[in-house]
């Protein structure tokens, strides 16, 4: 099971947005919106994976601009009694996250990598 290095809950850039949309910080396409901000014991964990690497997750309700890809697993998952699989910008195929899945409440809930994600729009206007 991988590790919580810590956890933090206080006011983020999200909060502080005149925009709703969250957006990829390399194409620029809105993944989610502040109001799907969700709280697994926290919106905001520091965790890291079996070889190290740490990231700093948020954990949202919906990602419409995401994508997942890969099969669903239980292993070293940051969640206990849900499975994950990659999420992946729906644009420009970036890694963004995970997708978690479970039996429990919620089903579903995707954690984003914070630094994988800004808060000011780059979309095309024509999409």
């Amino acid at each position: 099971m991988l590790q919580v290095v810590g956890e933090t809950d206080s006011e983020s850039d999200v909060e502080n947005a005149t925009d709703d949309g969250i957006y990829c910080a390399t194409c620029g396409y809105m993944v989610t919106r502040a109001r799907w901000r969700l709280s697994m014991n926290g919106h905001e964990h520091v965790l890291f994976n079996p070889a190290g690497q740490v990231f700093r997750v948020l954990c949202y309700r919906e990602a419409t601009g995401a994508v997942d890809r890969g099969v669903p697993t239980d292993e070293f998952s940051w969640f206990k009694g849900y499975l994950w699989n990659f999420a992946l910008c729906r644009r420009c195929g970036n890694h963004l996250g995970w997708r978690f899945t479970g039996d429990s409440e919620p089903a579903l809930f995707f954690g984003l990598i914070k630094g994988k994600l800004t808060f000011r729009s780059g979309a095309n206007p024509e999409d």
